[in-house]
């Protein structure tokens, strides 16, 4: 099994950083990954894109990667210009809720033959003027002087344009926006928006409202508001270039994390104006309903004890707890006893001051019916004790099917709930980037910037 927490610090196959660049060899490579069922996108991405220009997708699908390519190919996509592979998904995620997100975009990124990516999700269609203002002369002498660019493609998305919960791609497809005059028509009429704008973290850095007004090919610089930020960026492809990291699957900090390294590592990120993504409204993938499936309250008390060192995991909090609950209950019980054992005493002493008569006559009657019902108790008695070994036996039995019950309860949050093990892991990471990695940012935190560890389930 791979180890999660072997985070990488750089793309060594890649070619140098210091490698010198000149206007004429900047060049572009949309780069992208998918699942099968949203292979019908990639014709929109081709047609906006330019069919002229690479594209690297890699697909997830168990289908073998020329059949795909002509697929595409048979819908309008170059078969030069396309390179396609594929990842089993039998092999990685045969239960459709765990998609292997970032092993994905690095096989993308591997085979990348220009000097610059666009790194985008398949659902962000690019404006069909993005590429032809990647390559304006004043744009490539900014990627030319500073092999340290993130250029930010502000995100925008769509209204669902059907009521029911279905796809409806007849009514959506005719409508994205595919220049700014279309899109701001959308915006106008409230049938588009900011990209995730429910999010605050996600997409707020970007200054929206200053690029209504940003000529194309424009630069202006954000601070950031919060360390869930996560632009699609236009990028150099070099050596120095931090990987996706590939412990980060399904839903969740997969591409954040990303960004959050590529501050550290020192990149600028500086805002495009004059071109976008818009994003296509489908419906919410199994990854990202797994990822929405929060801890309830017994969990959640159990998760906000927990920290990435394992001398103190909540499982081994959670048995110190029991065993302790445990104990208590047999202490109670044996001071139960001893109050009996203390009552039989009084009532013993008590006795004695009954009259001899009385005291005879009671062993008389005692003895009388003794002999008359000895056969009968002799049978009464051996009936007791064995209902009373099954009684225990039976009581031992509902208490270990209960322990394993509170066993498999107090397991479940940590290893099955896809949020709590995404928020661990991204404490790991965090405290990796911050030992591993010198601080270089050239993009700052903004003075009112978010307090991420509110959103966390866990502790950090």
């Amino acid at each position: 099994m791979k180890n999660v927490y072997n985070f990488k610090q750089a793309t060594p196959h890649a070619p140098s950083c210091d490698l010198p660049l000149n206007i004429s060899t900047i060049s572009f490579t949309l780069v992208m990954q998918l699942s099968a069922d949203r292979v019908w996108m990639l014709p929109y991405h081709c047609d906006r894109w330019g069919h002229d220009h690479p594209i690297s997708v890699v697909i997830f699908s168990d289908s073998d990667a020329d059949s795909m390519k002509e697929k595409v190919m048979l819908q309008g996509c170059s078969a030069q210009q396309l390179t396609v592979q594929t990842v089993k998904k039998s092999k990685y995620d045969p239960k459709g809720t765990d998609y292997p997100v970032n092993i994905l975009r690095n096989l993308a990124l591997s085979v990348v033959k220009t000097s610059h990516v666009v790194y985008v999700d398949v659902d962000f269609w690019p404006a069909s003027n993005l590429y032809s203002t990647l390559s304006q002369m004043k744009v490539k002498g900014r990627f030319t002087s500073d092999p340290y660019l993130a250029v930010v493609i502000p995100a925008f998305q769509m209204n669902r344009q059907c009521q029911e919960m279905k796809d409806c791609r007849e009514a959506s497809i005719p409508i994205m926006p595919v220049d700014k005059a279309s899109l701001f028509a959308l915006l106008k009429t409230r049938n588009a928006a900011f990209f995730d704008y429910r999010n605050y973290g996600g997409h707020s850095s970007t200054k929206y409202h200053t690029w209504k007004d940003q000529e194309a090919g424009a630069f202006v610089e954000p601070c950031i508001r919060s360390n869930r930020y996560e632009p699609y960026l236009a990028i150099r492809y070099c050596s120095d270039l931090p990987p996706f990291q590939e412990g980060f699957t399904g839903y969740g900090k997969n591409k954040m994390t990303w960004v959050m390294q590529l501050r550290r590592r020192g990149y600028l990120f500086s805002q495009l104006g004059g071109t976008f993504l818009i994003h296509y409204p489908h419906m919410h993938s199994k990854s990202r309903k797994e990822f929405d499936k929060r801890p309830n309250l017994t969990d959640a008390d159990v998760l906000k004890e927990s920290t990435p060192d394992e001398s103190e995991h909540p499982l081994n909090l959670h048995k110190k707890s029991k065993d302790y609950l445990q104990d208590e209950t047999k202490q109670g019980r044996l001071q139960k006893e001893n109050k009996q054992d203390f009552h039989q005493e009084n009532m013993k002493k008590g006795s004695h001051q009954e009259s001899t008569k009385q005291q005879s006559n009671q062993i008389i009657k005692t003895k009388q019916k003794f002999v008359k019902s000895s056969s009968n108790n002799t049978k009464w008695s051996s009936q007791q004790k064995q209902n009373k070994k099954t009684k225990i036996h039976n009581s031992r039995q509902l208490s270990e099917e209960k322990a394993k019950e509170k066993k498999v309860k107090s397991v479940n949050p940590l290893k099955a709930n896809k949020r709590a093990q995404v928020d661990l892991l991204f404490i790991k990471f965090r405290k990796w980037l911050d030992e591993s990695i010198k601080d270089e940012s050239r993009t700052q935190m903004c003075s009112n910037a978010q307090d991420d560890d509110q959103k966390l389930v866990v502790s950090s």
